[in-house]
């Protein structure tokens, strides 16, 4: 099916006024230097591009090709004295000197058993009896045994020779081996060789070239969806040497988070069988036996298992500029905890140490696994939600943790300078919706705000000599744009494209207000996204439409084109049709911190539910909203909620538009569910509650349910069970459109225009004054 193309262009920016140059086959400039590994100098920069090598010279501006070979070579980095750089192919680490062009293989490593050693083999009668019977045969043992101590005494003193061979063992596989910047170790992440195949849901297609009815495979679901368990090794290069690093004693790696919410389970479960117990039984019951006692001698005998550390899963490796240390993340498979261990590779007996814990009771997010090494230190840098709030944070070699920035704020996008005294960072210290630029002093631990556009600084990168920075920055009611911006200079940010349409810029989009609407249940405000007809040209209560977001860990209440492109150009529909539209940033979304992100745990749906109905009291209290007409839309998450909101507060809800909703978690996937829901098996009191289906005979209003069966995120098995669940409740006020071709966010304009044409429909049919047609 067709889907978006996007185009590349070189700007000058030398010349700002010259017209950007497309980027195309047949000119397709130096487009491969935007990423890449720069030399300590930053003059030069390896980098690969359609599976070959270059070196870019920034001061020379020229490009040489390295290799040119029908293998694909990848992940090129200089070694520490800028001789010699590193590349992948074939899942080894090689290594080339610039001076010699001498190209070599790290290490020999292979995933079988060591040959055993046969020096002094067990013999079975007839062999030993030939020994004893014919000199020949001994003297042919002898000579086997000097050609092979001959060979590895050569071997191990060939100076030419590749390192090793290393053997993991057949038992093992590999999950990522990294080769250090001395070029003197390898870091590898194993896991067991046996894979698991885990059962997976079909997704079937019916418009198809053919004419015939397809199917793929597609996620598995919660539960069922094995993870991958590793352990740690390091090669030494040099001594050839395997070193095992076990992962026992990292802080907690013993303890079961989860224990209290399993004996509560269990208790449940003892209660509910003593219940059945005491209920009459008919006369067709078996007999009850008598269980089974044990004495007092054989309970002393039983004995009590050790607890066994839980598996861990690998973030990343990262190694310092030195070479001599390497830190690796780890995060616990029941999402509670999370481990940051270096291994100093120059100590006698390389051991782990554990440099930073983490400890969620709810869940580990994501958003701030950030870590590594400041350049030219062995100082690690990490973020962490410790404090409540996404930082950063150090550790020196000397084990000393310093918190550098502090406050109800979140840090992101970390890029330090090249000789590692100062960091340029996204934050959104000024106000939870926007995010600037800051340069953070190092050893003063001091921030300045270097932008103050007042919206949303998306992304930047730092020039090769860093005297500029280019700035993708947007607002709430301007796409994305990139910008430059001296950093010597005082001056604002130099805007350097122009990609919005006159078309575009001929409408009257209306700019939403952010507001604070005050919460009945938590000190945080709720911010929100607010779209106000004109009060000049419709007087009376206003309908109200309410605006979920999806992905739960989403920010939509901030001063940045939204991600709802499509949905901020209905909401000024809306709006000049005399309805109000509320777009909260419930609890669970992105931007306000810890709590504020995991107050859903275990209760997905409740807390944003009670922060609609505060942004819609406060509506009604300030805007003159209409209590009697509110409707709800969204998708994804959005679609779940609006579920919720129509099963649970009928009352409240006149209306509503789901799309590609979650209607029960049990059928979703396991890395984003596991999280917030722990796993069915452990917790089924959190999927029998969160999940729509289980309320849909709740449901009063109009709603109008819409997906796309080629969705194979929330595959369209959970809409279609809904389906079924509200057939056989006999319910009547709803309806469901399917569009064949499109997956989760869908694609072709056709399927988007009869989307928001039925929504529409919906909406004025059911919360619209009666004289707007």
């Amino acid at each position: 099916m067709a889907r978006d193309f996007s185009d590349q262009y070189l700007l000058s920016l030398s010349d700002l006024d010259a017209d950007p140059t497309k980027i195309t086959p047949e000119s397709p400039g130096p487009y491969f230097l935007n990423s890449g590994d720069w030399n300590s100098a930053g003059t030069e920069r390896l980098l690969s591009n359609a599976g070959d090598l270059f070196l870019h010279n920034r001061i020379k501006n020229s490009t040489t090709q390295l290799t040119q070979t029908s293998t694909r070579e990848s992940s090129s980095f200089f070694l520490v004295d800028d001789s010699r750089y590193a590349f992948w192919r074939d899942s080894q680490w090689f290594i080339r000197s610039f001076e010699t062009n001498l190209e070599y293989q790290a290490a020999d490593i292979k995933f079988e058993d060591a040959p055993e050693d046969d020096e002094d083999p067990e013999l079975n009668y007839l062999q030993q009896q030939q020994r004893d019977l014919f000199n020949i045969i001994t003297l042919e043992d002898q000579r086997k045994s000097l050609r092979k101590n001959d060979t590895e005494a050569w071997r191990d003193t060939n100076p030419t020779a590749v390192s090793g061979p290393f053997y993991l063992g057949k038992d093992k596989r590999s999950m990522g081996n990294w080769l250090s910047p001395s070029g003197k170790h390898i870091l590898v992440v194993t896991a067991a060789s046996e894979r698991v195949v885990d059962p997976k849901d079909s997704m079937p297609n019916y418009i198809t070239e053919n004419g015939y009815v397809s199917t793929s495979d597609v996620r598995s679901k919660v539960g069922h969806s094995t993870e991958t368990a590793v352990q740690l090794v390091l090669l030494d290069l040099d001594s050839e040497l395997i070193i095992e690093l076990p992962l026992d004693d990292l802080p907690t790696i013993k303890d079961n988070p989860l224990a209290w919410l399993k004996e509560a389970n269990s208790e449940s479960m003892s209660e509910n069988e003593a219940n059945s117990e005491d209920e009459p039984k008919s006369e067709g019951d078996v007999p009850e036996v008598e269980p089974e006692t044990k004495s007092a001698d054989d309970a002393s005998e039983e004995k009590i298992e050790a607890p066994k550390p839980r598996p861990v899963s690998s973030i990343g490796v990262r190694w310092s500029d030195s070479g001599t240390t390497a830190a690796v993340m780890l995060i616990s498979h029941d999402n509670k905890d999370r481990w940051i261990v270096l291994v100093d590779t120059a100590a006698e007996e390389p051991v782990l140490t554990t440099a930073h814990h983490l400890r969620d009771e709810a869940w580990i997010g994501w958003g701030f696994n950030t870590f590594g090494f400041i350049p030219n230190t062995d100082t690690l840098f990490y973020l962490s939600e410790e404090s409540g709030y996404g930082h950063l944070y150090t550790r020196t070699s000397d084990a000393t943790v310093t918190q550098l920035t502090k406050g109800k704020f979140e840090v992101r996008s970390l890029t330090f300078s090249r000789d590692g005294l100062a960091a340029y960072l996204r934050t959104n210290r000024t106000h939870p919706g926007i995010q600037e630029i800051e340069r953070l002093d190092i050893r003063q631990g001091v921030l300045s705000q270097i932008t103050h556009m007042g919206g949303t600084v998306e992304s930047f990168r730092l020039s090769p000599d860093e005297s500029k920075l280019i700035l993708t920055y947007s607002n709430i009611n301007s796409p994305p744009e990139l910008y430059l911006l001296e950093l010597e200079s005082k001056a604002k940010p130099t805007r350097i494209t122009t990609t919005v349409t006159d078309e575009f810029l001929s409408f009257n989009f209306q700019t939403p207000q952010i507001i604070t609407v005050p919460s009945t249940h938590t000190e945080h405000p709720i911010y929100t996204r607010l779209y106000l007809p004109d009060s000049t040209k419709f007087t009376g209560p206003r309908p109200l439409v309410v605006f979920s977001h999806g992905a739960g860990y989403l920010q939509h209440a901030n001063y940045q084109w939204s991600y709802y492109s499509r949905e901020y150009m209905y909401h000024t529909i809306l709006a000049n049709l005399g309805f109000i539209v509320v777009a909260p940033d419930f609890r669970a979304s992105s931007g306000y911190g810890r709590d504020w992100r995991t107050a859903i745990y275990r209760n997905m749906g409740y807390p944003e539910l009670e922060d609609f109905k505060d942004s819609i009291d406060y509506a009604v209290a300030n805007y003159n909203a209409d209590p009697t007409r509110v409707g709800i839309y969204g998708g994804s998450y959005g679609g779940f909620m609006t579920l919720m909101a129509m099963f649970l507060e009928p009352d409240t809800y006149k209306a509503g538009a789901a799309l590609r909703s979650v209607t029960d978690w049990a059928h979703y996937n396991h890395g984003y569910t596991s999280n917030i829901l722990n796993t069915p098996d452990i917790d089924p009191e959190a999927y029998q509650v969160s999940s729509p289906i289980n309320h849909a005979e709740g449901l009063q209003g109009r709603l109008l349910m819409l997906h796309g069966l080629q969705d194979n995120n929330v595959v369209a098995q959970d809409i279609i069970r809904l389906s079924q669940r509200l057939i056989e409740l006999e319910k009547e006020n709803w309806e469901l459109a399917l569009a064949p071709i499109e997956p989760h966010g869908y694609h072709e304009p056709s399927s988007w225009l009869d989307q928001m044409r039925r929504i529409h429909k919906l909406f004025m049919e059911e919360l619209a004054d009666e004289a707007i047609d």
